[in-house]
């Protein structure tokens, strides 16, 4: 496929996409969940299918690949809104999954979207044969531009069918195994939401920072069991709001609400913290954090050394998935060296990985086998994890989303592998 049909045939997907969301929202129940879904899903659909439109016109290569990423970011965005609105629970559940299946396969395309297209082998006329006094070695056969049938581990569980798709997608054999489970915290356990809500009422939050778009939602659905929607969003226009990232954006945005300021990628916790230090000392501040999965005591300790007042809000932890079969199985997979690959796109994944394999006596040789495989992270964050288990790194994406990762990843990867494994041959 050359790269003109593959944005016409993104710009009608993004477009028939859009109208999709439109006639979904129609006979939606019209719940204070659903009103708050719907303005910022039917906004990210439509942004998408225009940015797609856009990429047919782009002028230059650096449009072209700006309009993309704003793309990619859409689709993200939309798939984030349609996974809310199937939790919120609808009597639309079939057509919300077949839409979301629709924004799997965007993402997907968006990933190859702009691959030059593979040259024909030219027809050239056959040369006479001239001695040569001497015979130069054959030049070796050009690397592949894609994982070409390497098999890629991952562990991702929010999107594992998405992973599995890009991965299949970009010419690998994927094997995705969910390590993540969320757990929310139960009301009757959950008194540092109720005593931050209340402190948030009185006015005695300075500054509530906002780590990811999930937390963020239930959070606010926490704290309607006690005061009404209304009071939170007065309370919250009197307080600094900081958001880590576009996620918990969208989530204040559906409330009616902007963020002061907003983190930009790759949206570490030490993003937040130079981010604050440039526009917002936060000396003598009262400061929540909206914790995700697990805590961040070195954020907690560095907002302290600059004299703020710092107190966590957890909503959900994760933990190892009911079955840890799958994921046993794949560490054997690990060493048995069966996997050329593997991917990281969150870091309680390998903490998770490697709790099992501590618990099996086989921390050593899974790291010995990791260093012979090709170890991708999805950024920053992920990439600390990796190392503070001891586990090389050798590649991260110009941008953490996982489209982005996979088809970069899927292009440098054999050129990571030669250079690694230098005797081992190429598939």
């Amino acid at each position: 496929m050359t790269g003109s049909d593959q944005t016409d045939q993104l710009r009608n997907k993004t477009k028939q996409f859009a109208i999709g969301i439109l006639k979904l929202c129609g006979p939606l129940p019209k719940t204070p969940e659903t009103l708050a879904i719907q303005t910022p899903l039917v906004k990210a659909a439509t942004t998408l299918a225009a940015n797609c439109r856009a990429l047919a016109r782009a002028w230059s290569e650096d449009d072209f690949h700006r309009n993309r990423n704003l793309a990619s970011g859409d689709a993200d965005d939309c798939v984030f809104w349609l996974e809310l609105l199937a939790a919120a629970g609808t009597d639309q559940d079939q057509p919300i999954q077949a839409l979301l299946e629709e924004a799997s396969d965007i993402v997907a395309l968006l990933s190859i979207c702009g691959e030059p297209d593979k040259p024909a082998p030219s027809q050239q006329p056959e040369a006479v044969a001239t001695p040569q006094a001497e015979t130069s070695p054959a030049p070796p056969p050009p690397l592949p531009t894609d994982f070409h049938g390497l098999r890629v581990l991952s562990f991702e569980s929010r999107m594992a069918t998405d992973m599995a798709r890009l991965i299949r997608r970009h010419g690998g054999e994927p094997l995705v195994v969910p390590a993540l489970r969320e757990i929310p915290i139960p009301l009757q356990d959950n008194g540092a939401v109720f005593r931050f809500g209340v402190k948030l009422i009185l006015h005695q939050v300075d500054l509530l920072i906002l780590m990811t778009g999930v937390g963020a939602k239930a959070l606010f659905e926490v704290l309607q069991a006690r005061y009404p929607l209304a009071e939170i969003i007065e309370a919250l226009k009197k307080t600094i709001v900081v958001t880590r990232g576009p996620k918990p954006l969208a989530v204040l945005k559906a409330m009616g609400l902007e963020a002061n300021i907003t983190v930009p990628e790759p949206n570490t916790w030490q993003d937040v913290i130079a981010t604050l230090d440039y526009y917002r000392p936060v000396q003598g501040l009262k400061i929540a954090i909206q914790e995700y999965g697990v805590s961040k005591p070195e954020m907690i300790e560095d907002l302290k050394k600059r004299g703020a007042e710092v107190f966590s809000v957890p909503v959900y932890r994760w933990a190892l998935p009911e079955d840890t079969g799958p994921i046993e199985a794949a560490i054997e997979e690990v060493l048995k060296g069966t996997m050329d690959a593997m991917m990281i796109t969150n870091a309680a994944q390998i903490d998770h990985v490697m709790q099992l394999a501590e618990r099996a006596h086989t921390v050593g040789p899974f790291r010995e086998a990791c260093r012979k495989m090709v170890v991708a992270s999805i950024g920053p964050t992920a990439t600390e994890g990796l190392k503070h288990h001891d586990l090389q790194v050798d590649f991260e994406p110009s941008h953490p989303k996982m489209g982005i990762l996979v088809k970069e990843f899927s292009e440098k990867v054999h050129t990571l592998r030669q250079a690694k494994v230098p005797q081992q041959p190429e598939a």
